[in-house]
This record gives C-alpha cells, structure tokens and sequence, in this order.
C-alpha cells in the first residue's frame, strides 16, 4: 500500500501478527514471517480496488486467528469482545463454541 497507507492498515497488521503468535501450530514462526513479506510486498499498491481486496483478506485471517486467543490476552478485536471499524462498516467478532443452557 502507498506510502500514505489508508487508515487502519497499521492498526491491522499489528493485530494479525499478535493473534498469529497464539496460532497453534510447528510453523507459527514461517507463518509470522509470511504474513510480514504478505504486507511489505503490498506496501506500494496505489490501485484501491486492490487495496480493498488485500484489507478484505487481511480482516478475513484475523478474524480466523482469533479463534486462537486465549480471552483477555488484548490481541486483536475479538480479545476483549468488542468491534474494530477497518472498512467503515463495523466488523464483530464473536467465539464459537459450547453454550451455557439452563435446564
């Protein structure tokens, strides 16, 4: 992305590499690496239908490691339960899983 990045990618980029140190797996460290090569090789895109692509795929991943942060750690915008504006819409998060039932 330009060197006037749209707003929030910092914001995002931070957020998915905190999630990625959670993500449960031998190569986390490659992963990591891929997702740093991932935005420094988007860096320069002026294009913004490209820009948006790349911002969709890049929300879509953090959504899906932060399935993998433990509650409370602060990682990204599904740790503490609420929402981040990164489109201008509002994107929420919220953990699958085993529900509480009164019987």
């Amino acid at each position: 992305m330009s060197a006037a990045s749209p707003p929030g990618v910092l914001h995002l980029y931070r957020h998915i590499l905190k999630a990625a140190k959670y993500f449960p797996s031998k190569k986390r460290t490659s992963i990591i690496r891929e997702i740093k090569e991932e935005f420094r090789s988007n860096k320069t895109l002026s294009d913004p239908d490209r820009i948006a692509h790349c911002r969709v795929l890049a929300e879509r991943g953090l959504s899906d490691l932060q399935a993998y942060v433990p509650a409370g750690a602060g990682a990204g915008a599904g740790a503490g339960g609420h929402t981040h504006s990164m489109l201008g819409g509002d994107i929420s998060i919220t953990l699958k899983g085993a529900t509480t039932q009164s019987w």
